[in-house]
């Protein structure tokens, strides 16, 4: 924590052996370095990260230290992700839905020219989040941002039967706010889903196949 009274063993001036002190207090602090550029053994366009722990559906995961270059796409900006499973990769897009996001890298014909990191982990639970999705001449599917908020509001007259595509690893309640004389289903890209009705709230899971309802609607 950053206050003026600290609970860390801190380096002092004139003690022997700092290295010792320094290194068990980065080792203390390995858990927020997950993912983490490895600037040691980055050059050129290959990226590297440093492994840790993760929970993956309920069972604490060993990453390790990728041992075989993550190779980035030259001229572009990549968005560098992981699978909710610990499986790194990058893409010349954006960041995919259901991903965890890490970093972006903008590249030359050779050479990473800049990176950011993009590695949130405090995502207050009494603040969640919103996002709004007009739906209505065609199916929607949704961004990552959007993928990752708690509450889905849908817009707009509906000109038909339309969907709303989620990951397939998904939870969230949805309003949809549609007009129209047509129905709004919340599915994956490859699986069945769920109709909510105009004006109505509902709680949705995307089991990892298909969207089921926790709630009726309300």
């Amino acid at each position: 924590m950053a206050s003026s009274t600290t609970h860390l063993d801190l380096i002092a001036q004139s003690q022997s052996s700092k290295e010792v002190t320094a290194n068990a207090l980065f080792d203390a602090g390995s858990p927020a370095t997950l993912f983490g550029r490895r600037a040691s053994l980055c050059s050129g366009l290959n990226w590297f990260y440093y492994g840790g722990v993760m929970m993956v559906d309920g069972v604490l995961t060993a990453i390790a230290n990728n041992t075989a270059a993550l190779v980035l796409s030259p001229s572009t900006t990549n968005y560098i992700e992981a699978t909710r499973a610990g499986v790194v990769s990058r893409n010349t897009v954006g960041f995919t839905g259901g991903s965890i996001p890490l970093y972006t890298a903008v590249t030359g014909t050779a050479t990473v020219t800049s990176d950011t990191d993009q590695r949130a982990w405090v995502a207050p639970a009494y603040l969640p989040g919103r996002a709004s999705v007009a739906v209505t001449a065609a199916d929607v599917t949704l961004t990552a941002a959007d993928a990752r908020c708690r509450y889905l509001t849908t817009t707009g007259v509906l000109t038909g039967n339309r969907s709303v595509i989620v990951p397939d690893s998904w939870e969230g309640i949805v309003y949809c706010s549609n007009s129209g004389a047509f129905a709004m289903t919340f599915k994956t890209a490859a699986g069945s889903g769920v109709v909510v009705a105009q004006g109505k709230r509902a709680l949705l899971l995307a089991d990892g196949t298909n969207v089921v309802r926790v709630t009726p609607d309300t």
